[in-house]
């Protein structure tokens, strides 16, 4: 096995585990450790600190992380942050987390991710928790073509 494909793996798994261990966290209404979890996850899987990821606008962060397996994941945590506020009662932030999160699977998606079937669901739930009138042009035709 190559050494890149072994650290590829090795990142899937932290991140399979981070995102178990977030939606735990979340359950058990832990909410600054889920937080923490989003944090440290973005910064040793993906190698760069969650806030300086979530400042941008999709298309940049993702042409800075490089890959769409890079994006997807980010899609992921930022989806469960939106989670995270929604429960903690500050909706707006929430709805500006699902719309990143929708974007960034749409920035995925022109890098070539295939989505899965928990990419799909993930994309249609984020549809309803989003107004999609809101998203840049560019979006809204990605969307309209997901």
């Amino acid at each position: 096995m190559s050494l890149r494909k072994d650290f590829i793996e090795r990142a899937i798994e932290q991140f399979v585990a981070a995102i178990a261990s977030i939606l735990k966290a979340r359950k058990e209404k832990r909410y600054g450790d889920a937080r923490a979890l989003i944090r440290d996850t973005s910064l040793t899987v993906l190698g760069m600190e969650y806030g300086a990821l979530v400042l941008a606008d999709a298309e940049s962060t993702s042409r800075l992380l490089g890959t769409a397996s890079r994006v997807r994941m980010l899609a992921k945590l930022v989806r469960e942050d939106g989670e995270l506020m929604r429960e903690q009662g500050d909706p707006l932030t929430a709805d500006s987390r699902f719309l990143l999160s929708l974007e960034l699977y749409l920035e995925a998606i022109s890098l070539g991710l295939n989505p899965d079937t928990e990419d799909a669901t993930a994309i249609a739930e984020l549809r309803t928790l989003t107004d999609t009138t809101t998203l840049s042009e560019r979006h809204q035709r990605m969307l309209s073509q997901a």
